[in-house]
């Protein structure tokens, strides 16, 4: 299903060709690192029953893998990916070449964009708290990245699947279910970046919220790829 070594030409080509997509994902990082850091230097040695905290970690968690090219801002007024599809379908490689660059792409991102949105969020705040050592943090950082995952597998399928309008359809969609939860946590008094936090802090990497997030993540992911194998080889582009 994957074929990394001729992916990583198209990687490269698509890394050197749209490197200002690490400008966009820096200025996005920074700004919400920075929020949400704050969010924990003002409130010293508390664990933050924010929902304010919720909205900004469920929101930018999916975020943390998507690569801020150029293709993905003119989504709003053209179909980039269906061209990018039958770019791709003019070359001289398997379909497999296709899905090794896409999945390498995401990784590069995720670890760049992780790297830079928790690292300030700890610097900034979060290593304020009682109990955050380096490994519960690294707890709460991949619990998160791994609800990211799960949501990023729907955006990847949707890329090469279905066309721009229900594309942008489902990512309003989605947005607000995750506001609409952000939400819920706040009525109910249920907030979800204290329920990781807690976890990360008292069981370490052992948290069962990390490992059942990691193991959704592996699961959605295959799942989202193993369909985009078999349909989109023989989507109607026309």
């Amino acid at each position: 299903m994957f074929d990394f070594k001729q992916g990583w030409l198209i990687t490269k080509r698509e890394l050197q060709s749209n490197s200002v997509m690490f400008i966009w994902s820096t200025i996005m990082m920074v700004y919400m690192g920075v929020i949400v850091g704050f969010l924990y230097y003002t409130n010293q040695n508390e664990i933050l029953n924010y929902g304010l905290l919720d909205i900004l970690m469920l929101v930018t968690s999916p975020l943390l893998s998507i690569d801020y090219s150029r293709r993905s801002f003119r989504l709003m007024k053209e179909d980039t990916y269906r061209k990018q599809m039958i770019y791709f379908r003019s070359l001289p490689i398997p379909f497999s070449a296709v899905l090794g660059s896409r999945l390498q792409v995401m990784g590069i991102m995720l670890l760049y964009n992780s790297i830079l949105f928790f690292g300030l969020i700890y610097f900034v705040g979060a290593r304020t708290i009682p109990g955050m050592s380096i490994t519960a943090y690294l707890t709460y950082a991949i619990s998160w990245i791994s609800l990211g995952l799960i949501l990023t597998s729907l955006y990847v399928y949707m890329e090469y699947a279905v066309r721009q309008k229900t594309y942008l359809f489902w990512s309003i969609v989605s947005t607000v279910l995750l506001l609409g939860l952000a939400i819920l946590g706040i009525v109910i008094n249920k907030h979800a970046s204290s329920m990781v936090m807690k976890a990360a802090i008292e069981d370490q990497l052992a948290s069962p919220i990390m490992w059942i997030g990691l193991a959704l993540a592996a699961v959605t992911l295959f799942i989202a790829f193993r369909v985009i194998y078999r349909k989109a080889r023989v989507r109607d582009l026309v």
